[in-house]
């Protein structure tokens, strides 16, 4: 009884955040489409899981929230995905650019929902709620048909969402990969535009998804199998909240250039960058010219002092392409913009770790970064030692 309360309990405050959260987004989707695949994603997800609070708070509506959990289940991997491309999207994104493919399973999905909805409720009773299969021996032929092809199609769809779920979560990795890499060729602090939470969630999503699948195929080909449901009920309240609340905060990568006159798609990254470079008009002498240009608006100008420095605004500063000084950087300067502005960073944090005694966190904040994490990393990348100890091996020559 405590624990069939307290699985009550976790999921009445899952459903709780998600129609909270979910209409949070919707009202921001207003505004910005790129919300509205999360606020999707979180009401399938709510689908999905009502039935305990369906049981006890309104049994009439139980059943036809069983059937559609179905279609809700095949909508939540591409949904996200939806997700995903918005906040990393390099234009303000649609979900009229997204092809409507993506969605084929939820539509077969729910052509079977719809199929089981118009069934008799005796039948949808004893199926789904009850488990019993022997009345169909009491069926008539086309009856019998129609069940038996509706009950195979969905355990078909149940195993396309497993192969579904691994597919989606593959495509969302190699597109945050791509993504990471190409807000450094565009802005000299990521930290707050890499979405770091959704690799983490992507990892928690890989393993709740690998142990569902494997209760489901288990529960439908061999015996009767559930997880503990208290702690299912709490390991998905922590994931529906962290994508609520992470969700909520992440704002698009390149959504502050979205106004901007700077054309993102030109700064290309790879292979396409270097097909790009290869047609550009740059000639080495007008390179040469661009990276004076950008030598000196560091180390005359200090622009890299500003923690919020972006390809647009160092292009706006020496009035040059913001394509020319990308291609000039990695072609003449040998860096993306990211490591160029860091670099100069460093070198100004060395500087100040020799001189002074000021916290390593504040000498940080004084050169451009907005992390300590950030600082540190690129600190060693550069000088193979973390701040506190090049600054003990600067005293310890010194002393010699």
């Amino acid at each position: 009884m405590v624990a069939g309360s307290g699985v009550f309990a976790l999921n009445l405050i899952t459903l709780t955040v998600i129609v909270f959260s979910a209409h949070l987004l919707l009202l921001r989707a207003t505004k910005l489409q790129a919300y509205l695949p999360l606020a999707v994603c979180l009401i399938s997800v709510g689908v999905v899981l009502s039935q305990p609070v369906l049981a006890s708070l309104a049994t009439p509506w139980r059943v036809s929230f069983l059937i559609l959990s179905l279609p809700a289940l095949m909508l939540i991997a591409p949904s996200f995905w939806c997700y995903v491309c918005g906040i990393t999207a390099q234009s303000p994104w649609q979900f009229k650019q997204l092809s409507k493919v993506h969605f084929l399973p939820f539509a077969i999905a729910g052509v079977v929902a719809l199929t089981a909805l118009l069934m008799p409720s005796e039948i949808q009773y004893q199926l789904l709620v009850l488990g019993d299969d022997s009345l169909l021996t009491s069926l008539s032929t086309p009856m019998q048909w129609l069940v038996g092809g509706t009950l195979i199609v969905t355990f078909l769809l149940v195993i396309a969402w497993v192969i579904q779920s691994g597919y989606y979560v593959y495509q969302v990795v190699g597109r945050l990969h791509q993504y990471r890499r190409h807000l450094k060729d565009l802005f000299a602090s990521t930290e707050e535009k890499e979405a770091r939470w959704l690799t983490w969630l992507l990892l928690a999503i890989g393993v709740v998804w690998a142990l569902t699948a494997i209760s489901l195929l288990i529960d439908n080909l061999l015996f009767s199998f559930h997880f503990d449901g208290l702690i299912s009920g709490a390991v998905t309240l922590v994931m529906v909240w962290s994508v609520a609340l992470w969700g909520l905060r992440q704002k698009p990568g390149f959504e502050e250039l979205y106004t901007s006159q700077m054309e993102v798609e030109q700064v290309l990254t790879s292979s396409e960058q270097q097909t790009k470079y290869q047609r550009s008009a740059l000639s080495s002498e007008q390179a040469n010219t661009i990276a004076t240009k950008i030598e000196q608006a560091m180390q005359q100008d200090q622009l890299y002092l500003d923690s919020s420095l972006s390809l647009q605004k160092l292009a706006s500063h020496i009035h040059t392409s913001p394509n020319y000084i990308s291609q000039t950087l990695n072609e003449s300067l040998g860096a993306n913009f990211f490591d160029y502005v860091n670099r100069h960073r460093i070198e100004a944090a060395k500087q100040t770790l020799q001189q002074s005694n000021d916290t390593v966190v504040d000498i940080a904040m004084a050169v451009g970064f907005n992390a300590k994490s950030s600082f540190y990393t690129a600190f060693k990348k550069e000088t193979q030692q973390t701040p506190s100890q090049y600054r003990k091996s600067v005293h310890v020559e010194a002393a010699n």
